[in-house]
């Protein structure tokens, strides 16, 4: 009978984490909220359409989550591990980002205008058509990541490596550049 039960139990406690998460609203810092979104992520429960603007997240482990179109707009997710994570489409402007992990992520069509990334590692990422305009760029790996169609607009890009990211000339010419390595692997004075 345990065991028969277990599957009803398993989405009982999803429809409890959902809950919860619904309950902070408005809330900045949850600490049932940060446990019941990687509790669900990890027991690979997509995230899609999540809603915490503003919610502090910072160390969650969200590696492989799917937060297509979330809205993280102002949210905290300083040292997040977002690992080949979907944030197609999300709202993460004005997000407090730096020195987490977006390697391999999908970033398409997603909003960064504002967000500070400063000292991530987003090798590979896809940021295809991504706004990522007045966004702090500063010392992040964007080795061979997508950025083509990005709004680059006056995003600072001080530091970082940009070696074999897909990007044109065009594309980072109102970007702020110095001291950044060029997807040709030559230094920008």
């Amino acid at each position: 009978m345990f065991l028969k039960e277990t599957p009803d139990r398993k989405k009982q406690f999803h429809y409890q984490a959902w809950s919860i998460i619904d309950a902070a609203k408005g809330v900045k810092d949850s600490q049932a909220r940060f446990m019941a979104i990687q509790d669900l992520n990890k027991d690979g429960i997509s995230l899609r359409s999540l809603q915490a603007p503003g919610a502090y997240l910072a160390n969650i482990d969200l590696k492989n989550s799917n937060l297509n179109e979330a809205n993280l707009s102002q949210a905290t997710l300083e040292n997040a591990n977002l690992k080949k994570a979907n944030l197609s489409y999300a709202n993460l402007s004005y997000a407090k980002l730096s020195t987490s992990d977006f390697t391999e992520a999908n970033l398409t069509f997603t909003n960064l205008k504002n967000a500070n990334l400063s000292n991530s590692q987003m090798s590979y990422a896809n940021l295809v058509c991504a706004d990522l305009s007045n966004t702090n760029l500063s010392g992040v790996n964007l080795t061979g990541a997508s950025l083509s169609g990005a709004n680059l607009t006056e995003t600072y890009l001080v530091g970082a490596n940009l070696t074999d990211a897909k990007v044109s000339i065009y594309e980072l010419s109102n970007a702020y550049l110095k001291d950044a390595i060029m997807p040709d692997g030559s230094k920008h004075d």
